[in-house]
């Protein structure tokens, strides 16, 4: 295909031009190649444990809010400051 050497291979005597060399494993079987983890498996973890904290967050000051109000209320000298659930009373 080509007359003249290429840059990388003017070293090389030219039965060695354009041929190939491969390596067959004994046996006949190709070895065995590490699997690589797939990265959206990685994304995904993430995706989750960040969803959970936010989650975790969201529910956190939503419970402190609602003590700190109970505590102003009782801070401001009020009696009545427990909220009363009408389904109990009622029945």
């Amino acid at each position: 295909m080509y007359d003249r050497p290429i840059l990388g291979l003017r070293g090389l005597p030219r039965p060695l031009w354009g041929q190939a060399v491969y390596f067959v494993p004994i046996g006949g079987q190709e070895p065995e190649l590490p699997r690589v983890p797939d990265p959206r498996r990685a994304a995904l973890v993430g995706l989750v444990v960040t969803l959970l904290l936010v989650l975790g967050g969201v529910l956190l000051v939503h419970v402190l809010g609602r003590a700190a109000r109970l505590q102003d209320c009782v801070m401001s000298g009020r009696t009545n400051c427990a909220p009363i659930d009408v389904a109990k009373a009622s029945g």
